[in-house]
């Protein structure tokens, strides 16, 4: 297949993905970083769990990736796009298998994380409780 029918000009899949993750620190960080990208997955799987995003819990999920987790904001929705190009199959099990052998301390902080977002709109649905509590589960607290 030529460049042109894959999308465009110069290099092969690789080497724009490369090109755009160069261009992109905050991606480049997502990228690089399984454990970062996997608390990521379930903080984005959080937002949609009740089936829908609130105003509120997409500040909370930004307030999250910008102050506690040091990304830059104006990146968010290409971070938000890099997770559902590459992430989508990753399932909630397997984002918090990789986090399962963090120390306490970090997974309890994403646990908060994960619970701030799913209180951010004032109620906590079931679909939210069943992920976080199987998070937690599988982050080693029963």
């Amino acid at each position: 297949m030529s460049d042109a029918a894959n999308g465009g000009g110069g290099g092969g899949f690789g080497d724009r993905v490369r090109a755009f993750l160069d261009q992109n620190s905050s991606i480049s960080k997502v990228a690089n970083d399984p454990v970062l990208s996997a608390e990521l997955l379930l903080l984005v799987r959080m937002s949609f769990a009740d089936k829908s995003v609130e105003p509120a819990e997409a500040d909370a999920f930004a307030a999250i990736c910008t102050r506690l987790l040091g990304l830059n904001g104006d990146e968010l929705t290409d971070i938000l796009k890099y997770l559902h190009d590459f992430g989508y199959e990753t399932t909630d099990a397997q984002a918090a298998d990789i986090l399962a052998g963090l120390d306490e301390t970090r997974k309890r902080e994403i646990l908060d994380h994960l619970a701030t977002i799913a209180k951010a709109d004032g109620e906590v649905d079931a679909r939210e409780r069943r992920l976080l509590e199987a998070t937690a589960r599988r982050l080693g607290f029963a």
